[in-house]
């Protein structure tokens, strides 16, 4: 099962982490591949994750909408609205989105979703 990963830490842990990974590339070392993002307090994986935006997420991997104006439709949601939340979703790699090949006009896409989940960690 792939599961998006959001991990909640402190800044200084963050930059601890990204300097030993900086510091380990440097050196010629292979580095594990993360998918997933960071965030320095729950506050802000809340603005991501809202329950909109996880309706969204849920209904691409329900109905499989060919389009963000058929994925606005479905969900019974204003078109810009979902579109805005299609962008945020694609800037943090929620979803993949491209254009079809036998299509051309603008609006249309192929939309996935390519986790079965999310995982949230949190270090206390």
């Amino acid at each position: 099962m792939r599961t998006f990963e959001i991990k909640i830490q402190s800044e200084r842990e963050a930059d601890k982490e990204f300097i030993g990974v900086f510091r380990n590339l440097q050196a010629g070392k292979k580095v594990k591949s993360i998918k997933g993002i960071c965030f320095t307090s729950l506050e802000a994986v809340r603005n991501l994750l809202t329950e909109k935006r996880l309706g969204l997420l849920h209904l691409i991997r329900e109905k499989h909408p060919h389009s963000i104006y058929e994925l606005a439709k479905i969900s019974g949601r204003n078109f810009r609205n979902v579109y805005d939340d299609m962008q945020i979703l694609k800037n943090y790699g929620l979803v993949q989105m491209s254009k079809a090949k036998d299509v051309k006009r603008a609006p249309y896409r192929n939309i996935e979703v390519p986790y079965q989940g999310i995982s949230i960690y949190a270090g206390i």
